[in-house]
């Protein structure tokens, strides 16, 4: 009688859904910390005096070399990435032009690329104008809106010539 209720407990714990459990079920933890400009702003700014009162001693040579190494890090890491993905846009858009050259209908895709590059580019610039990133993803998405130009003129130039037929 004991070992048959035992089985019977075992095999209806076993089919039930886990989801009458809860306090069984482990929820995943995040445990990526994602810092904000913030702080990156604030760990480029420190010295190595303030650092220095802050631990109440003085720093090695090391340590003073490891500072700089983060400092100079997040100072990169505070500017952001808009002026790469500026840049990103403008290849992008310059390289389905090329494709677009020689693949129908591809040369479409470049249009909202150029102006991504210009839109992000100019958004770029505003925030940091000594972004060089930012500045030639906005000069690339200017040249692609130009060659496109120049497609279409051409396109249109021969179809009207009677050329096609």
């Amino acid at each position: 009688m004991r070992i048959s209720s035992i089985i019977i407990i075992i095999s209806i714990g076993l089919l039930l859904p886990a989801t009458l459990y809860p306090a069984s079920t482990v929820q995943p933890v995040n445990t990526t910390v994602d810092p904000s400009s913030d702080i990156y702003k604030k760990v480029a700014s420190l010295k190595i005096s303030e650092i220095q009162k802050l631990t109440g001693r003085k720093l090695t040579l090391k340590e003073k070399v490891s500072l700089l190494v983060l400092k100079h890090t997040a100072k990169r890491k505070a500017q952001g990435s808009k002026g790469s993905t500026a840049l990103g846009f403008g290849i992008a858009a310059l390289a389905l032009i090329l494709l677009g050259l020689f693949v129908p209908f591809i040369i479409l895709l470049s249009i909202p690329a150029a102006i991504l590059a210009i839109v992000l580019g100019n958004k770029a610039k505003k925030l940091d104008p000594s972004d060089k990133k930012a500045q030639t993803g906005t000069i690339l998405g200017w040249i692609a809106v130009g060659a496109i130009a120049l497609i279409v003129v051409a396109v249109i130039i021969v179809a009207s010539s009677g050329v096609w037929y």
